[in-house]
């Protein structure tokens, strides 16, 4: 439920939104998904961005056949992963009026997280 008067709002977003289904970054949805963050917060609310989707860009941009299935590989995909992404916000919200800033976190540590800040 929508509640008029929400403050901070956390925003989970999962790889099939930010990915193809080739596993390559999805720009447009990324692009939007900037800008409806950018305006939440230029209406005076504290937004959040979780979200996922690092091991399947990861695994693109190394060129893997398929997604890893060992932890070592997956460990490596997310590291690549998570800096494409942290690349393409920071020049999504270069457009904005909002600087950006993120924070990359395991599940459980978000999970975690969330239940702390609700």
């Amino acid at each position: 439920m929508w509640q008029k008067n929400c403050y901070r709002i956390v925003v989970k977003v999962g790889t099939s939104t930010l990915t193809h289904d080739t596993g390559m970054a999805n720009l447009r949805s990324i692009e939007a998904l900037v800008r409806v963050l950018a305006d939440l917060k230029g209406y005076g609310h504290e937004v959040i961005l979780v979200t996922s989707g690092a091991i399947s860009v990861g695994t693109a941009k190394m060129r893997l056949p398929k997604r890893p299935t060992e932890l070592r590989m997956k460990q490596a995909a997310a590291a690549v992963g998570q800096c494409q992404l942290m690349h393409l916000y920071d020049n999504f919200f270069l457009n904005t009026t909002e600087p950006s800033h993120r924070f990359f976190l395991p599940t459980t540590m978000w999970r975690t997280a969330l239940r702390q800040i609700t």
